[in-house]
């Protein structure tokens, strides 16, 4: 599981920000506020949906501290990147359904606000593992799953490898199964925890 999602602008500090603050508002998203970072590395936007709060209010509010709605424009290593932390925290730690569905939802919208405000496209799979135990019920179903969407994965049995279950350990530190990495072109990783089709369908752009 990432905890922030970040890409490279194509743009300067100053006119990435530009695109942010426009883009948002044409995305339906408020720009609620902003703060620059020490030293002028760059500056975080405050960037909500009052409906999304709303409903997260209405669906349990002890996970409003969750709702990733700052997006940070930052100088690192002469480029400029863009980001935020990861929806995918708010629903992991979440049973219910429809808190998973906001954390899609809100996933898909603030990926599309930094694209565009980047000048970049959609990060695109290059490869999917399928971090699973030879018992594993779920692991089972998620396995079906891919071979009926005709998705090529890496399975590797982690009570069987013990390097693979201490490379999933240390890179997720989870220690249940099933848990998908899935590669993308940039060489980036994103770690899905769980049997989450919402959140698969979503980057492997299937349904």
């Amino acid at each position: 599981m990432n905890l922030a999602y970040f890409r490279k602008s194509s743009f300067d500090a100053e006119k990435t920000g530009e695109n942010l603050q426009k883009e948002a508002k044409e995305l339906g998203l408020e720009v609620i506020g902003q703060t620059k970072l020490p030293a002028g590395n760059g500056v975080v936007f405050l960037i909500c949906n009052s409906t999304w709060i709303g409903n997260l209010m209405a669906f349990d509010a002890n996970l409003i501290g969750l709702l990733p709605c700052s997006v940070a424009i930052v100088s690192k290593n002469n480029e400029i990147i863009i980001g935020m932390g990861s929806p995918s925290i708010l629903g992991n730690v979440s049973q219910n359904p429809a808190i998973s569905q906001l954390a899609a939802d809100i996933d898909v919208k603030l990926k599309e606000l930094i694209h565009k405000a980047a000048g970049v496209g959609p990060l695109k799979p290059a490869g999917v593992k399928l971090y699973s135990t030879t018992t594993c019920p779920y692991c089972k179903m998620e396995a079906r799953w891919l071979d009926d969407k005709k998705i090529k994965y890496n399975e590797v049995h982690v009570d069987i490898d013990q390097k693979e279950a201490e490379v999933m350990v240390r890179k997720t530190g989870q220690m249940g199964v099933p848990v998908t990495a899935i590669l993308f072109e940039d060489g980036e990783e994103e770690y899905i925890v769980g049997f989450d089709k919402t959140k698969l369908e979503q980057i492997l752009n299937v349904k």
